[in-house]
Order: structure tokens, then C-alpha cells, then sequence
């Protein structure tokens, strides 16, 4: 049972720590995606009017996007990812990389915890022990199989809410608590 503790432990720290590291990133390539999709509300060019578009993203609908969209082809905020990650530390500041984290970072700690200890706990089901006894091929195929398993069940509520909050990670407003009670009473 000692050994599921520290599994737990373990896939927790490093789904908050995979996270830390991977969010900028994230975060520089949705904002390089939707760049030329979001709907500018400032007559400027360039990258001034990129905070301009993210705020009103929330409130965007697909009728204004296409009335901006018809009107002018937008022109692209960021001349490429190493533009946009110092263009949105100089105007944001660096924690601007990580707005909106919330959900993706509980929804990582709590992936990788499951992940490492249904893993841990299969293998030990199958045999496993440490120096002893090692499992074969099909059998820590089969130990992943179940642990993918259960982390999809325990990932998926976090996915929906991912997707039901499109833009939130550039709309400080935005949080996933305003999105996870409507989801929930909405798709139960």
C-alpha cells in the first residue's frame, strides 16, 4: 500500500511540474493559431491590437467574427512563436504565459496520479517484484493499457471543460469555475 502512496505522490508532482513547463508553450500556440481568427476592435495594425482582440474574445460569436472577417482580412499579430513569447512577456508580463492555468493544471495532477498508481498497482497485481521478479513485455503493456484506461475516465471531465471554455486562456474573465457548473448541469 506504501508503494501507491508514492505513486500517487509521484504522478501528482509530475503532472504539476510537466505542466509548469508545458503552458507558455501552450499558451504561444493557441494565441499563433487564432491570430488571424480573432476579431480586431482597434483600427491599428500589428501586434497593438492583439490585447484589443483577446478581450473581446469572450463576448465574440461567430456572426461578429464573420463581420470582421468579411469587412478585412486580419492582418497576423506575431511574426512567428519566438515574436509572440516576447511580445506577450513585454505587454503581459511573464505570468501572462501562465493565465487560465487552473484547469489544465488540476486536470494534469490529477491524469499523471492516476496514470502512475493504476500502473504501479497493475504491475504489482501481475507479479512484479523489484529486483526479483521482472514483468514481460505483454504484461507491462497490459499494465499501461488498464493505467491509459483509468487516466482517460479521470481526464475527460477536464476535457469538456477545456472545451467548453474556448479562448479562456487569454481571457483572464473567463475561469473555469464560471464554465464547470453550466457544463455540468448541462451535460450532467
Amino acid at each position: 500500500m506504501a508503494e501507491g502512496y508514492k505513486d500517487f505522490i509521484a504522478g501528482t508532482v509530475g503532472g504539476f511540474s510537466g505542466k509548469l513547463l508545458d503552458y507558455p508553450f501552450d499558451t504561444v500556440k493557441v494565441l499563433l493559431q487564432t491570430q488571424n481568427s480573432l476579431p480586431s476592435t482597434s483600427t491599428s495594425t500589428g501586434a497593438g491590437t492583439l490585447h484589443s482582440s483577446i478581450q473581446s474574445t469572450a463576448a465574440a460569436t461567430p456572426q461578429t467574427i464573420a463581420k470582421t472577417t468579411k469587412s478585412a482580412p486580419p492582418l497576423p499579430v506575431y511574426r512567428g512563436a519566438i515574436h509572440c513569447l516576447t511580445h506577450t512577456i513585454e505587454t503581459g508580463g511573464f505570468r501572462s504565459l501562465y493565465q487560465g492555468i487552473s484547469a489544465p493544471l488540476l486536470g494534469s495532477m490529477a491524469e499523471n496520479a492516476v496514470l502512475f498508481l493504476s500502473y504501479g498497482e497493475v504491475k504489482r497485481m501481475l507479479g512484479e517484484k523489484p529486483g526479483e521478479k521482472e514483468l514481460s513485455l505483454l504484461q507491462l503493456a497490459t499494465a499501461g493499457g488498464v493505467a491509459g484506461a483509468f487516466a482517460s475516465v479521470v481526464l475527460n471531465p477536464f476535457e469538456v471543460i477545456k472545451g467548453e471554455q474556448p479562448g479562456a486562456c487569454c481571457d483572464a474573465a473567463m475561469s473555469s469555475c464560471f464554465v464547470l457548473r453550466p457544463t455540468l448541469i448541462q451535460l450532467g
